[in-house]
């Protein structure tokens, strides 16, 4: 392997550790991202969403939504999204391109709603009212069933961009190959 195969893997262990910092430090600029999918009308939606899970080995991230939430049918009708991520502090970009789908697994879901119950965050997967419909009630929350559901996304690949003053370096991640890409 030549010097750049190195730092390539260098790079890609160091996304994957930083995106897992991300995960607990709410400080962190890859704690928030873009998602971006298509809307049932087959236009563009990008919104902000919190990381909430990182799984190197699977190539795996997670986010937790309300499971009535517009984003559920747009994803299951097309499952192909970008995320798109931003840290100041390392002046790094990630676009990835995955594949979302729904956690169906009861169990999971349990763990982390029991983690969940007791945040602040809990309200967001108790409104008695879907996410995005108009504000009819008082703000009531339905204590006894939550709306949380799990959102996966199967990475394809990470397109990696290192701004700097000394050269901006771009790198794609796909297939397991690590490609050096013009900035």
């Amino acid at each position: 392997m030549n010097s750049y195969s190195n730092e390539l893997e260098g790079i890609q262990s160091i996304i994957w550790h930083e995106l897992q910092c991300a995960v607990s430090n709410r400080q962190h600029g890859w704690r928030t991202m873009t998602l971006a999918s298509l809307s049932c009308d087959g236009l563009p939606d990008a919104r902000t969403v919190v990381l909430r899970e990182v799984d190197p080995v699977e190539q795996q991230l997670a986010i937790y939504t309300d499971k009535r939430s517009p984003k559920i049918l747009q994803m299951t009708q097309h499952p192909n999204v970008s995320l798109v991520f931003w840290c100041s502090k390392l002046n790094w970009q990630l676009r990835i391109q995955a594949i979302a789908n729904t956690c169906h697994d009861p169990e999971r879901a349990l763990r982390v709603w029991q983690h969940v119950r007791d945040t602040a965050g809990a309200q967001d997967y108790l409104s008695l009212q879907a996410p995005s419909s108009p504000i009819k009630e008082d703000g009531r929350l339905c204590e006894d069933k939550n709306q949380l559901c799990i959102i996966n996304f199967n990475i394809q690949s990470i397109d990696w961009l290192s701004l700097s003053r000394e050269g901006h370096r771009r790198a794609k991640i796909e297939n397991g190959q690590l490609t050096w890409l013009t900035p």
